[in-house]
């Protein structure tokens, strides 16, 4: 079994990785400015959970 960009893009899970790399940085420069305590890897690490259930379910078929 290969995986293709186009299957990725067909389930949008090209989309929803990109949208969370974005969004991880601007939290990541929040985060540091804001100073400690520090948060940001808890959002990273539960919705990196979910993009990579999303790219799983996605492929498995």
């Amino acid at each position: 079994m290969s995986i293709s960009l186009d299957d990725l893009r067909r389930h949008d899970v090209l989309t929803h990785a990109s949208i969370f790399a974005v969004v991880i940085v601007a939290l990541a420069i929040l985060d540091w400015y804001t100073a400690e305590p520090y948060w940001v890897h808890w959002v990273f690490l539960g919705w990196g959970a979910g993009v990579l259930a999303h790219a799983w379910l996605a492929l498995r078929c």
